[in-house]
């Protein structure tokens, strides 16, 4: 869902006012001082990796799926200079902590901690928060289902698509993307049901008899495959 290096948001307002900054101020680029919004003031659009028909196509091409809740939310790293090293199109990463209560999917059984690092998108290089293909920021408290990919070289995780977050609110179902097909399909799936449906597909995955969805555009893919 995030691209690399020279890529190009394309932002749209949003209507909402600029918040407060958020209290701690540091420097941008070894150059002057930024002060991160502590809300998202526009939209970016971005192109995604895969596009999925159902939910199992999506935990097949997730290297994990975990139910958890979100318990700390902060700045993380910055990513993206521009082609020639310049940092004018970098942008500031947030960091979103989800303490596990269930891991659904998890192909490789790999070692996973009770709590990992979601990073999405946060701030532009003037410190202007923004949101990505209408994904809101993570907030502490967000309880619910999570898909997702590992990032390369790092030991943190991005959602599998804009459609990877689906949170548990007031016994309902709510994804992250509403804009999309696959999100009827979501909230169709009786609430206490979804995670019977994500780990019986998990199950169908490892039995060979679920395949993983084709990237859908030539940005790069995880070393770890599309599924893993």
């Amino acid at each position: 869902m995030r691209q690399t290096s020279g890529r190009r948001l394309r932002l749209v307002g949003i209507g909402l006012a600029a918040a407060a900054g958020l209290a701690l101020t540091v420097g941008f680029g070894g150059e002057r001082e930024v002060q991160y919004d502590a809300q998202p003031e526009s939209v970016a659009h971005s192109k995604e990796m895969y596009f999925f028909s159902s939910v199992d196509s999506m935990v097949a091409t997730s290297h994990l799926v975990v139910y958890g809740t979100v318990s700390a939310v902060g700045e993380g790293r910055f990513t993206g200079a521009d082609e020639d090293g310049s940092t004018t199109s970098q942008v500031r990463l947030r960091n979103a902590t989800i303490t596990i209560s269930d891991v659904l999917h998890n192909p490789k059984l790999k070692p996973i901690p009770p709590s990992i690092t979601l990073e999405e998108e946060g701030w532009d290089s003037q410190g202007r928060g923004y949101i990505v293909n209408g994904v809101a920021w993570s907030e502490v408290g967000d309880t619910g289902y999570f898909f997702l990919r590992h990032s390369f070289g790092t030991d943190t995780y991005t959602l599998t698509s804009s459609d990877g977050r689906v949170l548990s609110k007031d016994g309902a179902l709510v994804p992250s993307n509403t804009e999309r097909q696959l999100a009827g399909q979501i909230t169709a799936i009786q609430p206490d049901m979804f995670s019977v449906h994500v780990y019986n597909a998990s199950q169908d995955y490892a039995a060979g008899l679920l395949g993983s969805a084709d990237t859908v555009d030539s940005q790069p893919d995880s070393t770890e495959g599309p599924g893993a």
